[in-house]
């Protein structure tokens, strides 16, 4: 996980290397907004499958496999935790009992700290979502080049400072678990081990003895980044490469998938119309039926 070489794009001969940054930006947009459109659980499982074979096709490496299951567990188990304690809406079923309301003080404060099912149920359903964002964001900061990411947002007018800024951290990222694990590395050496650290006071304060260093070392760091791009002229309108011609084909499926993404929008309004009552025609059952299942 610290190894700077699992986090930067490594070159490689599958399809998704080869497509353009500009197809895999462009299906980026598109399959995250269908996530957010999209309300069921069947479909949303359906689409975070498909990026994980993505991740399949790209031929990605055990250690970035590692990465990429530990981020999308703890945002599951992040996202189901804080929604079965907080779901307020009704229904809710209560499964488990933390807090009773007669506990002194904190239960009269809180009204008592339940688990919700329903809460589960939604929290499970907001993973899905943020799971296929990362795992496509991942898959693209791992197959693409960032000076050819950089060079299509220019070519899309996108404001030259906001793309570099957003290419340099990306390429800023790798360095801090570089960072990271050096400092890690010198408090082993000076004899720090979590398995025997029994004492909180002694974590906490070990952990503020390595978070300092990291700050120090990266702040060194951006120090030195901001004076190299600021003596190159950062900003300046200086002449950009020209990009290859965006190929034919990989335009039309952008397009072709641009239309299914409008059309599962089109479907959802009709959805949200006839369940409001707004708009309801009796021939059109069996689709509201698939609606109601897939959307």
């Amino acid at each position: 996980m610290y190894d700077r070489n699992v986090w930067e794009a490594s070159p490689g001969q599958t399809l998704l290397h080869k497509i353009d940054v500009r197809t895999k930006m462009v299906l980026l947009v598109l399959l995250a907004a269908a996530v957010l459109v999209v309300d069921s659980p069947q479909s949303l499982f359906l689409l975070f499958c498909l990026a994980l074979l993505l991740h399949a096709f790209a031929r990605s490496s055990l250690a970035r496999w590692r990465i990429l299951m530990v981020f999308i567990l703890l945002g599951i188990w992040g996202s189901m935790a804080s929604q079965a304690l907080f779901y307020s809406r009704e229904p809710r079923t209560v499964i488990a009992c933390l807090l009773p309301p007669a506990t002194p003080v904190i239960g009269a404060l809180t009204g008592g700290v339940y688990i919700y099912r329903e809460g589960l149920e939604y929290g499970a359903v907001q993973a899905l979502r943020s799971g296929t964002t990362l795992t496509l964001g991942l898959l693209i900061n791992w197959t693409s080049d960032p000076r050819q990411l950089l060079r299509s947002l220019l070519a899309w007018r996108f404001p030259y400072e906001l793309g570099f800024m957003l290419v340099t951290g990306l390429r800023f990222l790798p360095v801090i678990f570089q960072e990271t694990a050096v400092v890690l590395t010198a408090q082993r050496l000076r004899g720090f081990n979590p398995l025997r650290t029994v004492s909180p006071r002694r974590l906490l304060q070990t952990a503020f003895q390595t978070l300092f260093p990291i700050l120090a070392r990266t702040l060194r760091r951006a120090a030195t980044l901001a004076s190299s791009v600021e003596s190159r002229g950062f900003g300046r309108e200086v002449p950009q490469v020209a990009l290859p011609a965006w190929p034919l084909g990989e335009r039309f499926l952008c397009y072709g998938l641009l239309l299914i993404i409008i059309g599962i929008i089109l479907l959802k309004t009709v959805d949200v119309l006839q369940f409001n009552g707004l708009f309801y025609l009796p021939s059109w059952r069996k689709l509201y039926d698939w609606m109601k299942v897939w959307l």
